[in-house]
């Protein structure tokens, strides 16, 4: 790490604009395939295509692909050497086929509850994670090559924190809207023309520094295993991160079945509501930003890990408040919920970054997407948890009020 900026204004946004795709496509699957495949019984005009249980195990192999994906493709991207750099070429052929998964996600093969279903939609997340990795893990580690001052790292960060959240806007009301309105299979061609242009930007405008010996990687897999493993700050790191996801997924994954059938509202305000959740993180970010820089990333961090520990257990009380009706009970218990994602959504890759910087000063080497690879198996190991936990929990009791 340097003490000169590098990166401008225009850069910074041209980079950012990734993860608006990236969290876009990966909420996209988090809220709706197994609404989709499994709808619950008020809503009588969709189809059920797959049993509960059995697509819970389908949506973990996904995540499981995706988990294990992670650090063999961080390794390979530490070591390949091209002309575009150690991580565009990923961005650039992998973004297409990413896109195609998604939108083949909504055509199931039987127009009923079918096994055939089950296998057909475990072999397309399978594929479709795998893909999300070869584009998602390179992005990524970008962000500590291109960053190069602890303050320009933060706001980097948080730029990605804003565009993000336009992710997860689009995925939580135009997604919900284009649902009610046109069908599944128009939201995701939708989503995917906004997530191949999210992640073209990147490409056209982020030029990799030049190729130096640091990048000359020699350790092999075991061995790049073993030294991520054994930086201490990462592993504290990446346990409280993973704690994150395991919770915040689990609440995504119900959030539909929330609105519909205990708040007593239509499909598309399970979008909406989640809209007032990402509209109180934004108002904070400038406020986690700032405290940030004044007392440190690690203390705000654990603040808003404490916090969201706090508030989660919120969510099994809605319509049971003797107070207010349950759509507004959800509405509240979702906004004030937004307080700690704000800081969740900010300072984990501007952490991550420096911890890749300590890591240099053991080994000799940058192994940025190792590290974004070893987070991805440790976090989407979690999210893959999420699912089976949620598809367990409502297929043991119940996801309607019947």
């Amino acid at each position: 790490m340097t003490n000169k900026p590098s990166l401008s204004l225009f850069k910074s946004l041209a980079y950012s604009t990734g993860n608006l795709g990236s969290m876009l496509i990966n909420q996209i699957i988090v809220m709706w395939v197994i609404f989709y495949y499994v709808p619950p019984p008020e809503e009588k005009h969709l189809i059920v295509y797959a049993p509960m249980l059995l697509l819970g195990y389908a949506m973990t192999f996904g995540r499981v692909v995706d988990a294990i994906a992670d650090p063999l493709v961080g390794f390979w991207s530490d070591r390949v050497k091209t002309s575009l750099g150690r991580r565009i070429p990923f961005i650039l052929y992998g973004t297409i086929p990413l896109v195609l998964l998604l939108i083949l996600c909504w055509y199931p093969p039987i127009p009923h509850s079918s096994i055939i279903n089950v296998y057909y939609i475990a072999l397309i997340l399978g594929l479709f994670f795998l893909y999300y990795t070869i584009v998602v893990a390179p992005y990524l580690a970008l962000l500590p090559e291109i960053a190069t001052t602890r303050e320009e790292r933060l706001n980097l960060v948080t730029y990605q924190a804003y565009f993000g959240v336009i992710g997860l806007f689009v995925a939580f009301l135009l997604s919900g809207y284009l649902v009610e309105h046109y069908g599944f299979k128009i939201m995701g061609i939708i989503v995917g023309i906004i997530t191949l242009i999210s992640f073209c930007l990147p490409v056209i405008f982020i030029k990799e520094t030049e190729h130096t010996e640091a990048k000359e990687v020699s350790l092999s897999l075991s061995q790049s295993v073993f030294y991520t493993l054994k930086n201490k700050p990462f592993l504290y790191y990446v346990l409280c991160l993973g704690f994150f996801w395991l919770g915040f997924n689990i609440i995504m994954v119900a959030l539909p079945y929330l609105v519909v059938v205990i708040m007593k509202a239509s499909k598309d305000w399970a979008g909406y509501s989640a809209g007032i959740l990402l509209i109180v993180a934004v108002a904070f970010f400038p406020v986690v930003n700032l405290t940030a820089k004044k007392f440190g990333k690690k203390i705000v961090f654990l603040l808003t890990i404490l916090l969201l520990s706090l508030f989660l257990p919120l969510f099994l009380t809605v319509g049971r408040w003797p107070i207010l009706t349950p759509f507004y009970q959800g509405l509240i218990v979702i906004g004030i919920t937004g307080i700690p994602i704000s800081g969740l959504l900010v300072l984990p890759y501007a952490i991550l970054s420096e911890i890749i910087d300590y890591d240099e000063k053991n080994t000799g080497f940058r192994r940025e997407a190792m590290y974004f690879g070893m987070e991805g198996l440790v976090t989407k190991g979690a999210i893959a948890a999420s699912s089976l936990v949620s598809t367990q929990v409502l297929y043991h009791f119940g996801f309607s009020t019947e």
